[in-house]
């Protein structure tokens, strides 16, 4: 019998425990490490950037680089590049009837209940169309401002969610509703909806992204977004209702479109929880724009729960009020016009929109 003292006892656990771990690491299989060399290079991206692209991995570990957003099964599953907008050309040929939709991209009807969708604080029901494609369909006062503020967005190059004005629909199978009860009929029966599309083809990120800190911090596009929200009285610019779109471009490659995927708070007054507004038109038309320059900046009248600066550089007010000069006063009518807003609401919201534009212009020497 052959007897070992305590420590050459611990001394050969050591080395047995030594010898398993290089075995391990021998055979360590080539995906991991991948994998790691992804994460070193990822800590040299922003926080937001890497988190995209944890993001993207976990979509292509859960079904063989298929993407598990809402369904969706033609989303990029790999992060592109980060864009905020697109020179649309002169926006003065721009069609804001329909702006980023299409005849063609139109809901159909007959339409199928799927479920209440309970985000947000809106109410709102999801819905699949003849063609068997997704959309949301949201209820009450933001309808009119959401899809308005939308086409506008739209045409100064920024990207928005397809949305378009529903009159009156029946979707079938409705049951168990909660909030949104109200707004559907015994028989499915709704009446002034938007419907906003949920396509298969674009990869909602889970991820939202920060006025303070993102790729475009310091450029002129993310002035012109802001200038925007601000256009249209967007108090609720909340960092939440920011998103971040995968989108395919038309040469295949992937775009991360940075989104405000909510622009319903809007076309109202700034104020309290209790007190701010939406689409009326009284209250919209006593707000101003611009509060005035100083040195090189424009300082502009926001009170709402964008966190961004609330004044931008000179220079890039004078480039987005260039933008502006191109938009005609017959398509700030569609954008409206769109949204099924009524002659009255027509007439004074463009006027509105066209006189804040008019201010810039002046303030900016344009």
């Amino acid at each position: 019998m052959i007897h070992r003292s305590n420590s050459q006892t611990r001394t050969t656990i050591l080395l047995f425990t030594l010898l398993s771990l290089i075995s391990m690491a021998v055979t360590l299989p080539t995906n991991f490490l991948a994998n790691a060399s992804v994460f070193s290079t990822s800590e040299r991206q922003s926080d937001h950037q890497r988190n995209l692209k944890n993001d993207a991995n976990k979509h292509r570990e859960d079904h063989h680089g298929a993407v598990h957003v809402e369904g969706a099964s033609h989303a990029p599953t790999t992060i592109g590049r980060p864009t905020i907008r697109v020179d649309r050309g002169d926006i003065s040929t721009l069609d804001l009837t329909l702006g980023i939709g299409s005849t063609e991209g139109m809901p159909k009807a007959p339409f199928k209940f799927e479920k209440e969708d309970t985000t947000g604080t809106n109410p709102k029901i999801k819905v699949i169309d003849a063609n068997g494609v997704k959309w949301n369909v949201k209820f009450d006062e933001e309808v009119h401002a959401e899809i308005a503020a939308s086409r506008i967005v739209w045409a100064f190059g920024y990207n928005v969610e397809e949305s378009y004005y529903v009159s009156s629909a029946q979707v079938s199978g409705v049951t168990g509703l909660g909030r949104a009860k109200k707004f559907v009929g015994a028989n499915g029966a709704i009446t002034n909806a938007m419907f906003e599309k949920r396509p298969d083809n674009i990869a909602r990120r889970k991820n939202d992204w920060s006025w303070s800190s993102n790729p475009f911090s310091g450029t002129k596009e993310l002035s012109g977004l802001i200038l925007l929200n601000v256009l249209v009285n967007n108090w609720d610019a909340k960092q939440t209702n920011n998103g971040v779109l995968g989108i395919f471009d038309k040469n295949g490659g992937v775009n991360e479109w940075y989104t405000v995927c909510d622009w319903g708070g809007t076309f109202g007054k700034y104020g309290s929880v209790f007190s701010h507004s939406k689409w009326t038109p009284r209250d919209f038309e006593k707000e101003s724009y611009i509060e005035g320059v100083s040195g090189n900046t424009l300082k502009l009248h926001y009170k709402g729960k964008m966190s961004a600066s609330h004044s931008v550089p000179l220079e890039h007010a004078r480039w987005f009020a260039g933008l502006a000069n191109q938009l005609t006063d017959d398509q700030i009518r569609q954008a409206f016009k769109a949204s099924g807003a009524s002659e009255t609401e027509i007439a004074s919201f463009s006027n509105k929109i066209r006189e804040r534009l008019n201010e810039l212009k002046k303030a900016t020497g344009q």
